[in-house]
């Protein structure tokens, strides 16, 4: 691509200086290394301590019980707010006007994980814990940690007789582990562009049981521009996002061999320093097809980025498809039918996962409420709408999914938010020769490609495939260059790759990697100019390109 087209690109201005939703101005990273005391430290305590005679020992730890009794009795009173000298580590911080039980305990929060809502001014923050009681976050802003609020949310449930079809995973009492109990929060009246620290907990008779402190930056606004520092002339995104499909986590299966653990390992070192705005995965999350405790395994992987990121997700076939059982009464997404969209052109490519039908998927994630749970909906980062679709479900012409992405497309405000992005687990475009799957992609283009090409979509993301391509820029009925979006596909997030696949001769097919393991990285800087980056494990990037826009 032309360099100085890029340098023009860049050189656009963001919009207006004076557009909706400005930043909150300079804020330092607060992300820190987690951990323990060092081991040197260790052993240099326990070095003093093996030196002390028993009896000395003794008195000295009877001395120290009656100075921590005394101080208690009100010389050193505990601490009421978030304390802004702490470095949000593991570490058990000092109380907040609560009885806190010991944390070490499994019924403390577990799987924490945020993500966004219709609003930049509210998060979901949900986890789980194995006993009952009402689910509580303490917040507060970083540079204000005096004034902590407390809200509180709901609880749920499910079990292996909730899901469509009870198979031999679910019925199996080796597979299938009650979850607990799964708790959304929904914090509200929080600033844009705000760092923020909070902690979930579970409020029993006994008093609240507190996970650690946890740290996060509320979401950009739609609109938002950065502002310049100084004299630093560098130029600065307006919005950075991750993106992976196909993650799997560890457990014995074909689909979970390990690599998610070192793409989250990855994930968390890109998002360091609040560089990432968002995670987006995209389909594929966990493979546990009805295994509970493969769920609860996958939560806890991606906890280290979830908890501090807001994390978005798509269905994929692994968490809805099902051919059996009674969907009429139990389909996590309320289709009214025995069996999920089974179209005969899909031949085998829509068959059963497991029987999940999306349960376990809408009971443990949330969305913003504009379109249909978990599995359609909407949001806006910055200059960026994003769009998540199902290519589980039906979205031919005239059903609910296509009625949903024609509104969204058409109420979309390109002088705030000039970039958009659809994304869905099936790609529309690839080149793998499954011919099964590729009749899918073809159908898909069929039913929604020409409302992509009437409102100018820039990008599609999808998975499915565990490999990494991209197509040309423009594609629209097969043709490059013809008004369309560029599609890639990024199905790398840690399931088994692809490999020695081959490819149908497709023109617009212009990059495939099957050898990597890795994430896309979506950079905007303004209304003209994107970079799209396909991060390996290591870091390595294996793959940039640009999409730039002229913006009328």
């Amino acid at each position: 691509m032309d360099t100085d087209n890029i340098e023009e690109a860049l050189s656009e201005p963001l919009l207006s200086e004076s557009s909706a939703g400005q930043p909150s101005g300079e804020v330092s990273p607060a992300y820190s290394e987690f951990g323990d005391t060092h081991p040197e430290q260790r052993e240099s305590i326990c070095s003093i301590f093996g030196k002390i005679p028993t009896i000395a020992y003794i008195l000295a730890s009877m001395v120290i019980f009656i100075i921590v009794l005394f101080l208690a009795a009100g010389l050193m009173p505990l601490s009421t707010q978030i304390p802004p000298e702490y470095n949000y580590t593991n570490n058990t911080p000092p109380l907040m006007n609560q009885n806190l039980l010991n944390d070490t305990e499994p019924s403390g929060p577990k799987g924490i994980h945020i993500s966004l809502t219709e609003s930049p001014t509210a998060i979901h923050i949900q986890f789980s814990t194995t006993n009952i009681g009402k689910p509580v976050v303490e917040i507060a802003a970083k540079d204000n940690p005096s004034d902590t609020k407390k809200h509180d949310g709901e609880s749920t449930t499910y079990l292996a007789s909730d899901m469509c079809v009870k198979n031999q995973s679910a019925d199996s009492t080796k597979n299938f582990v009650p979850p607990g109990q799964l708790h959304t929060i929904k914090v509200t009246d929080l600033k844009v562009n705000t760092d923020y620290v909070y902690r979930a907990g579970i409020s029993t008779g006994q008093g609240i049981r507190w996970g650690d402190y946890i740290n996060f930056r509320t979401s950009k606004p739609a609109g938002f521009i950065p502002t310049k520092s100084g004299n630093n002339s560098s130029i600065k995104p307006a919005i950075t996002f991750l993106a992976l499909a196909d993650q799997g986590v560890a457990n014995g299966t074909k689909h979970g061999d390990g690599a998610g653990q070192n793409v989250t390992r990855l994930i968390t070192s890109l998002a360091s320093n609040h560089t990432v705005d968002s995670i987006h995965i995209i389909g594929d999350l966990s493979y546990a097809d009805g295994s509970t405790d493969i769920w609860d395994k996958y939560m806890d992987m991606i906890e280290p980025f979830a908890s501090r990121i807001p994390t978005m997700v798509a269905v994929g076939n692994h968490e809805y498809d099902y051919t059996r059982g009674d969907g009429s009464k139990k389909d996590g997404s309320g289709i009214k039918t025995n069996e999920t969209f089974h179209p005969s052109w899909g031949g085998s490519g829509f068959h059963d996962e497991g029987g999940e039908c999306g349960v376990p998927f809408a009971k443990r994630f949330a969305a913003p409420n504009n379109g249909n749970s978990i599995f359609w909906y909407s949001f806006e980062q910055s200059l960026v709408h994003t769009i998540m679709l199902s290519s589980e479900h039906n979205m031919t012409r005239g059903s609910a999914q296509y009625k949903f992405l024609k509104a969204d497309l058409s109420g979309i405000n390109r002088t705030i938010t000039p970039w958009v992005v659809v994304e869905l687990h099936r790609p529309m475009y690839n080149s793998e020769k499954y011919a099964t799957q590729d009749a899918i992609g073809i159908a898909m283009r069929y039913e929604i490609e020409e409302l992509l090409h009437l409102h100018h979509v820039d990008l599609v993301l999808s998975g499915h495939y565990h490999a990494y391509l991209r197509s040309c820029d423009g594609l629209y009925q097969e043709k490059c260059s013809n008004g369309g979006p560029q599609h890639v596909t990024v199905g790398t997030g840690g399931a088994p790759l692809d490999c020695d696949v081959q490819l149908f001769p497709n023109h617009y097919t212009k990059k495939f990697d099957e050898d990597h393991f890795g994430v896309g990285r979506v950079t905007i800087y303004n209304a003209s100019a994107l970079l799209f980056e396909f991060v390996a494990l290591g870091e390595e990037v294996v793959d940039d390109f640009w999409i730039l826009r002229q913006r009328s």
